[in-house]
This record gives C-alpha cells, sequence and structure tokens, in this order.
C-alpha cells in the first residue's frame, strides 16, 4: 500500500511542477508584451527569443506527457489527454509556425490558449487523483 501511496504521490508532485510550468509559460504570454514595449532591448533578446520557446517547450512537453500517462494510467481519464494534448501541441506548433516558417499568426493569445488548455489538464488530473485517494475499492 505505501508504494501505492508513493505512486500518487508522484502523479501529484509531476502534476503540481506541470501546472507550474504551464502557468509560467503564460505569464510569460501575458508579460512580454508589455516588457517589449517598456524594455525594447530585454524584450528583443532574451524574453521573445526563439529559443526562450524552445526551451520551454523543453521542459514542459516531457512533463506533461508523462503525468498525463501516469494519471491515465492510474485512474483513466479521458479528458485528461483530450485537453492536455492539444494544449501541448499548441505550445510546440506556433513558435515554430511564427520563428521557423514565418507565418504571422498571434503568438501569444494561441501560446496563451496552449497554456491554459495544459493548466486544466493537470487539474483535472490532480483532482482525478485527489478523489481516488479517498475511494475505497
Amino acid at each position: 500500500m505505501k508504494a501505492f501511496a508513493g505512486k500518487i504521490n508522484n502523479i501529484i508532485n509531476l502534476d503540481k511542477l506541470g501546472m507550474g510550468l504551464s502557468l509560467l509559460c503564460a505569464i510569460h504570454c501575458l508579460v512580454t508584451p508589455f516588457l517589449m514595449m517598456s524594455l525594447p532591448i530585454m524584450g528583443r533578446y532574451y524574453i521573445a527569443h526563439p529559443w526562450f520557446h524552445v526551451l520551454l517547450a523543453l521542459v514542459i512537453i516531457p512533463i506533461g506527457s508523462l503525468a498525463f500517462m501516469k494519471g491515465y494510467r492510474h485512474h483513466r481519464n479521458i479528458r485528461v489527454f483530450l485537453l492536455g494534448t492539444p494544449g501541448l501541441f499548441i505550445i510546440t506548433l506556433i513558435p515554430y509556425l511564427n520563428h521557423s516558417l514565418r507565418f504571422s499568426l498571434n503568438e501569444p493569445v494561441w501560446m496563451l490558449a496552449g497554456s491554459m488548455l495544459v493548466i486544466i489538464a493537470h487539474w483535472i488530473n490532480r483532482r482525478s487523483c485527489a478523489c481516488e485517494s479517498h475511494h475505497h475499492h
């Protein structure tokens, strides 16, 4: 039973980390336009740099994917995948389309939407795990 409780805590901790990182991404999307207006040099060369998005994606995507897979194996809540997977896809695809292929998309809006989907998916995953700990099957 102790090993099972450890697995639950591992899933919950991954969801907390995933929610925090997705929230960081959402804050980045909301704050960057204001920083770019007030601090043009910093915004241009650091925060809005395409590599910043790549680094965020390299952290968010594996953690989100792992948390969603582990959570699904445990509680079988498909809503986590239905929300989280498109969110992770958006977070990955939009910066690539904007910076590499030069598509003109409203990146902050799309990235905020993707981040919100990932945050909601982590929240559902976390709530599903918390609810199951109270049930005795």
